[in-house]
């Protein structure tokens, strides 16, 4: 038969090759150069997150939560809960530390301050009957002071407004402050840092709790603070071995976002211990909302990244052991650390930041850098053991053999993560592309600089080098032979079999998996995580948490004295008060029924809302558009629904409860309910989004991936032989998921895609030299594929084992999704391992037939003997 390369193959070597290899000198220095300036990028990467990246802003549920945003609030909501520990909150202390804290929220930069509620702010006000008429005020008065006497009075004014279990807690032991925060400053458009932001939170927290303070005193003038100002307070001692040495950003403007900065070095203060006058030993502070959990999130990174260089390290370290030399195993592992430096560096220069929740991303890639570095130095030391050659004549060898095979799973990596952009929300497009920079930067680390640096590895005693690699595959021999049975074809059929059970069964599990979140608070922390215990407290003790889905009620102007429309909006309260998951509900028609009955002197006969519009005024009249209960022109009313929980049973069936409701109304109805605004809609946006995308992803995903190995190897077979095995892992993927009780959100399932990419390395560079030893050195099969185990396989197998076992101390993370994400590549990487090294070669046995033409063999060309598919 023909030499199976195409033209292209040919081409593409003879060409690159003397570029590489003989100006190397001047190939590291370019790559050095593209190093240092890409690893200048990177070291001006910022953690960036952002609300409006997490939602999917075409959906009509983002459409309405955009169309009354300024009226009703977003959904971006921070709540801080004041709990008292013995007693309730009616006494002098707790008032003073509650009034503290309801100003230093107030005044935190990136606070919505007209939409920040305590009973210490203006717009929390009663309604009491009075002989002559209705009183009504502020629940703490302007004129507080903590007598016993006042204090009963603030105590029957919280009563009269019914604020407990909203600002109040159920049993009157804590007090809610209630903000929103705004996502870009209204005068500068800046926008929001959620990291300081989280961390300001936190110095709340620490200024009421902390027994000490810190102040930073300058001891010379520095522009425009003179000497002995206190530029900084802090509520914990963050001073450090190297503290003189460190520098800090000092706000000249501590209230204006906008304000200038100034840089100060730890040599430039004194650092003052004072005795905390606003530490309240009784007190507890919880908060919770989308910034604190970023915030905890980001505080995370750090040892994140300190896993990242314990991955590393373990990478070189097998590597070592399994090369039999440290210098060896030392190029694959820096070329993979400097493909993540090159991605941070892609990402910071075409203007991205690396979100919190992306920052398993770099290692993503360094995974799919390793199992490229793997498959290279693998061949490289065949090459040097069972052909004897030197360095250079190894590394220019294993280029040819393996630059397209490597290239063709690197366009089918990038080809798949490309379908991930077809999901319409930023940051898993961000993601997607995130991973596109890694796989640029992977091409020329791992298929330019490797073997680049291979051809210069020295070796101080090659015969024992060479020695080493021998008795290693001694003792690999045995196990290839047995396990080249498979392509036995009684043995294959039965492998075949049981793969398509465990498909069955694979299939069967998943069925009961989920779209979105499963588990209370932020499953992304761990569940006795500071901010999900904050999370249990509020919702233990209040009736209400940062969980709220807002309904926008419309109707025509003024309708909120319109009898029909309020009626309405009361049945439909009423039916989400009785819906599984709904912890309370508020509208303006129930307070405007407390009003009337008030007006009545709350006599039973009158618990319903008067039908005249005339009677209807009065009612609505003690709550101003400010409130967030109606609109200006009294158009658009939300019902908020607050709920339990934010888990994806919960919200569907609540988003189900809405949607029978709406479809019993009369199709006359005077008022039509929207949805949705609130954390919960936008989590239900997000649900409904990964929902109706997610096989049309993994449809083009597979379709994709497909279409790239049929183009590399051009043969029904192939795509057959990678494909299915493929398809089989990630069946049981959802399975595993399932087990583990994770949902299909944006955090996980751009990750699953891409662990898919490593499956796919693995199926494409065992047929590719399958298909050789079958299709042009006419072996039979079960000797092609012993000789493919021994060329390729134990290297897949050595990849799973090391990317499985570096991935295994993920479980030790904080971060609850590094946890559970390293528990499912974990199980992935053997299982795509597995499915390549069992299921291939079965399919092969079927498919996969030497042509009967004599073989021909082409002359050898100046770039000598390439294979690909």
């Amino acid at each position: 038969m023909h030499d199976t390369r195409s033209a292209f193959a040919q081409a593409f070597v003879r060409l690159t090759e003397p570029l590489i290899f003989k100006r190397r000198l001047l190939t590291l220095s370019v790559l050095a150069v593209l190093t240092a300036l890409l690893g200048w990028q990177a070291s001006h990467l910022k953690i960036d997150a952002g609300f409006e990246k997490q939602i999917p802003l075409h959906h009509p549920y983002i459409q309405i939560y955009k169309k009354y945003e300024r009226e009703f609030g977003g959904a971006n909501t921070t709540l801080v809960a004041l709990t008292q520990k013995k007693g309730t909150i009616y006494n002098p202390a707790f008032m003073k530390t509650l009034r503290a804290l309801t100003d230093a929220v107030y005044f935190t930069p990136g606070v919505d301050r007209a939409r920040v509620s305590s009973i210490f702010t203006p717009n929390v006000r009663y309604l009491e009957v009075v002989e002559g008429g209705f009183a009504g005020g502020n629940v703490v008065p302007a004129d507080f002071t903590p007598t016993p006497e006042m204090l009963a009075r603030v105590q029957a004014n919280v009563e009269k407004a019914g604020i407990i279990g909203r600002l109040v807690a159920n049993d009157q032991t804590g007090a809610m402050v209630f903000a929103e925060l705004l996502e870009r400053h209204p005068v500068t458009g800046e926008k929001l840092d959620y990291i300081k932001t989280a961390h300001r939170l936190e110095d709340i927290r620490q200024r009421f709790t902390s027994p000490k303070l810190y102040e930073y005193k300058l001891r010379e003038a520095v522009a425009p603070f003179e000497a002995g100002a206190v530029v900084r307070t802090l509520y914990r001692d963050e001073r450090g071995f190297l503290f003189r040495f460190e520098t800090f950003e000092v706000p000249v403007d501590p209230i204006d976002t906008a304000s200038p900065t100034i840089r100060l070095r730890g040599s430039q203060v004194e650092v003052i211990e004072r005795d905390n006058p606003d530490y309240n030993p009784d007190i507890d502070i919880h908060i919770i909302g989308f910034t604190k959990a970023v915030g905890d999130i980001a505080d995370s990174a750090l040892e994140v990244f300190s896993y990242f260089g314990i991955t590393a390290f373990l990478v070189w370290l097998l590597l070592s052991w399994y090369c039999g030399s440290l210098l060896v195993a030392l190029m694959p592992t820096i070329c993979g650390l400097l493909a993540v430096t090159w991605e941070l560096g892609l990402m910071h220069l075409f203007g991205f930041g690396l979100d919190p929740f992306a920052i398993l991303m770099p290692f993503i890639v360094l995974a799919i850098s390793t199992s490229h570095g793997i498959q290279i130095t693998n061949f490289w030391l065949n090459e040097s053991a069972d052909h004897g050659l030197g360095a250079f004549d190894a590394a220019v060898a294993t280029y040819r053999r393996l630059v397209i095979p490597g290239l063709s799973a690197l366009a089918t990596n990038f080809v798949g993560f490309g379908t991930i952009l077809l999901i319409p929300i930023d940051i898993i497009r961000e993601m997607a592309l995130n991973a596109m920079f890694g796989l640029i930067a992977i091409v020329l680390c791992k298929k330019v600089l490797l073997p680049c640096l291979l051809s210069f590895a020295k070796l101080k005693n090659p015969e024992r080098f060479r020695a080493h690699q021998h008795r290693r595959d001694e003792r690999l021999k045995p196990v290839w032979h047995a396990l080249s049975a498979i392509t036995l074809k009684p043995v294959a059929v039965v492998v075949l079999l049981l793969g398509g059970a465990l498909w069955a069964s694979g299939h069967w599990v998943a069925r009961d998996l989920k779209i979105g979140e499963l588990h209370d608070g932020v499953p992304e922390l761990r569940p006795d995580a500071r901010y999900n215990l904050d999370s249990a407290r509020i919702v233990r003790d209040f009736s209400i948490g940062v969980d709220v889905l807002k309904v926008i009620a419309e109707g025509k102007t003024d309708g909120c004295i319109e009898y029909p429309i309020l009626a309405e909006m009361e049945r439909f309260a009423w039916r989400m008060d009785n819906t599984p998951g709904v912890q309370s509900t508020l509208s303006l028609p129930k307070l405007q029924l407390k009003v009337y009955n008030s007006y009545m002197e709350s006599n039973p006969k009158f618990n319903a809302l008067p039908r005249e519009s005339g009677a209807l005024v009065v009612t609505v009249q003690p709550f101003p558009s400010s409130t967030g209960l109606l609109n200006e022109d009294c158009s658009a009313m939300p019902v908020f629904i607050f709920t339990e929980d934010h888990k994806a049973e919960t919200i569907d069936v609540i988003i189900d409860a809405i949607d029978k409701f709406k479809a019993e109304q009369a199709p006359d109805s005077p008022v039509k309910f929207q949805l949705a605004s609130g954390n919960v809609g936008v989590m239900a946006a997000v649900n409904d989004v990964i929902k109706e995308t997610e096989y049309t992803v993994l449809l083009w995903l597979f379709v994709g991936i497909g279409v790239c190995v049929v183009l590399s190897f051009r043969s029904f077979a192939s795509l057959i032989c990678v494909m299915v095995p493929l398809a089989l892992v990630h069946v049981v993927s959802y399975a595993v998921m399932v087990w583990l009780g994770i949902g299909v959100k944006f955090s996980n399932l751009a990750v699953a895609a891409f662990a898919a990419g490593i499956g796919v390395d693995y199926g494409i560079y065992i047929y590719s030299v399958l298909e050789e030893n079958v299709l042009i050195k006419r072996m039979p099969m079960r000797e092609a594929y012993a000789n493919t185990l021994h060329q390729t396989g134990k290297a897949v197998i050595f990849t799973a084992l090391t990317l499985g076992a570096t991935v295994c101390t993920w479980m030790f993370s904080n971060l609850q999704f590094q946890v559970d994400m390293g528990i499912l590549l974990t199980l992935m990487f053997f299982a795509n391992a597995i499915a390549a090294a069992v299921l291939l070669p079965a399919f092969a046995t079927f498919l996969l037939k030497p042509p009967k033409e004599p073989l021909v063999v082409a002359a050898p060309d100046e770039a000598g003997p390439v294979v690909t598919g």
